[in-house]
């Protein structure tokens, strides 16, 4: 038996990162983009629709609920914080090789890090995913019964003896979301990669921008039409409202992102920090933009009357361009939908193969020691025989089979919630102050203060006092705003008994 020729362990091919305490780095030659890679625009579309895509509806209304003024500066903060804590995900990844938020969080802390991440990346999406089908349940019945002449009883079409069964069918608010949700969202949730989704994402946010100019244009040309109920200036513009933290949450809901910034950058190419900071500035000002010019002139005309979605305030039926923007903000919700859902579904695959969070948290961090980054290396004809080793499998990679009971369990979950409650605002306030501000300011600005990055690039404000304060003020947020909100819906439902 022959012995093979004596090789290197790295061949110069393989070299794809060298790693260590001080960050040196040996950057990889050219290579061709993975199969399921995005390229730019369909990242930043991805990222602007995560942040602005379908949430942005409900901040004119957290503006009624905790001041103009507060809620516009909170606008600006919670973006530049997100803008932090999307790319302080990605660094930490690069350096730490972890390849999701879920994994990130092991390295820091374990498999309770692991779970806590899951934990509040599923109750999330999950959450969100349930408020986008109580708006599609709102809007497209009435949309068709405008459309189809029928009459109108309290905001809903109500047929008559002559209306067809097709239409009886199509303007029952259960039925129809039930509809969208097996014919119109399944096919489209069955998708793995989360690069299929740009196409999507496009046209969310092309929907939005459409939206947006027709708020824009009512207060600009037709305020008079509107009558707002005005408190008096201070109030209306100025004062902190007593509803402020919950307002705070769905502000978290519309701009949490993170639990989706490793599954965007995944299918980036070439996938770089700084490829990805540069696209994350872009998207997260165009959103910051994009949720401004809704929110100020749609609290302009409606004050603390604002709904918390902003068109059920245009009662008026007959206007073409509201019941366009109507019909937008449905398929909105149906075009980001699938990508909440695919973060929802990522997390419960992960969890159903604990394999990944029952290894040890020394022997992770022996393996991304190491200094080769296997995700990035190039392959070498010479070691075509040589045994490598099986990373630990991805969501991506169940069975057929499993990957579709999942989808369908998740499916016909939200919509039997979106059914039994038509509480939209209490979902998105809820699920903004326990889940997205766990998300997007607490365990991000945690793994930092945790792992850090390499000595040489270490700074005193970005790495010491930014990441404090972020973990301060979202700690803060998530008890106070839970438990104001919690108080807030059981007060409602108290007043609503008789």
């Amino acid at each position: 038996m022959g012995k093979r020729p004596s090789q290197p362990v790295w061949t110069a091919a393989q070299v794809a990162l060298v790693y260590d305490n001080y960050g040196y780095d040996v950057e990889p030659g050219p290579s061709s983009p993975p199969r399921s890679s995005s390229p730019s625009w369909g990242v930043l579309f991805n990222l602007t629709n995560a942040i602005a895509g379908a949430s942005i509806i409900y901040i004119p209304h957290a503006m009624a609920e905790g001041g103009f003024l507060p809620v516009l500066g909170l606008l600006f903060l919670c973006g530049g914080l997100t803008l932090y804590a999307m790319n302080i995900l990605v660094i930490l990844g690069h350096h730490h090789h972890a390849r999701s938020f879920e994994d990130l969080a092991q390295l820091a802390f374990g498999v309770p890090g692991y779970l806590a991440v899951c934990f509040f990346q599923f109750t999330f999406s999950f959450g969100a995913n349930c408020s986008y089908l109580l708006v599609i349940a709102d809007t497209l019945p009435v949309v068709l019964g405008r459309l189809c002449k029928m009459h109108f009883a309290h905001g809903e079409p109500v047929p008559s003896s002559q209306t067809p069964w097709y239409l009886r069918l199509a303007t029952d608010r259960y039925i129809c979301v039930t509809f969208v949700t097996f014919v119109v969202l399944l096919p489209i949730c069955i998708h793995r990669s989360f690069a299929s989704l740009e196409k999507f994402a496009g046209l969310s946010v092309v929907s939005v921008v459409f939206c947006t100019g027709v708020v824009l244009f009512e207060c600009v040309f037709h305020k008079d039409e509107y009558v707002a109920d005005s408190r008096g200036f201070m109030y209306d513009y100025i004062e902190v409202h007593t509803d402020i933290f919950p307002a705070l949450g769905t502000i978290a809901f519309a701009y949490v992102c993170q639990h989706q910034t490793f599954l965007v950058y995944n299918t980036m190419f070439p996938a770089t920090p700084r490829a990805f900071a540069d696209v994350s500035r872009i998207g997260v000002a165009v959103s910051v933009v994009l949720i401004c010019a809704l929110s100020i002139p749609g609290y302009l005309l409606f004050l603390h009357a604002t709904r918390s979605d902003i068109f059920l305030n245009f009662t008026d039926l007959s206007d073409k361009l509201i019941q366009v923007c109507r019909l937008l903000t449905a398929v909105n919700m149906i075009l980001t939908y699938p990508q909440e859902f695919m973060v929802a579904r990522h997390t419960v695959q992960r969890l159903v193969d604990l394999r990944h969070a029952r290894r040890s948290v020394v022997d992770l961090f022996q393996e991304q020691a190491k200094p080769i980054n296997r995700r990035a290396a190039w392959h070498d004809p010479i070691d075509e025989d040589l045994p490598t080793p099986s990373p630990l499998p991805p969501s991506s990679e169940l069975s057929t089979h499993a990957h579709v009971l999942v989808t369908l369990f998740l499916l016909a979950s939200t919509l039997l919630i979106s059914i039994a409650d038509r509480r939209l605002g209490d979902v998105t306030s809820l699920t903004g102050s326990f889940s997205a501000v766990a998300l997007a300011f607490v365990l991000p600005a945690a793994c930092h203060l945790k792992l850090q990055v390499p000595i040489k690039e270490r700074g005193q404000w970005k790495d010491r006092i930014f990441p404090w304060f972020t973990i301060t003020f979202g700690t803060i947020v998530f008890f106070v705003s839970t438990t104001t909100t919690i108080l807030a819906i059981h007060r409602r439902h108290t007043s609503a008994l008789p």
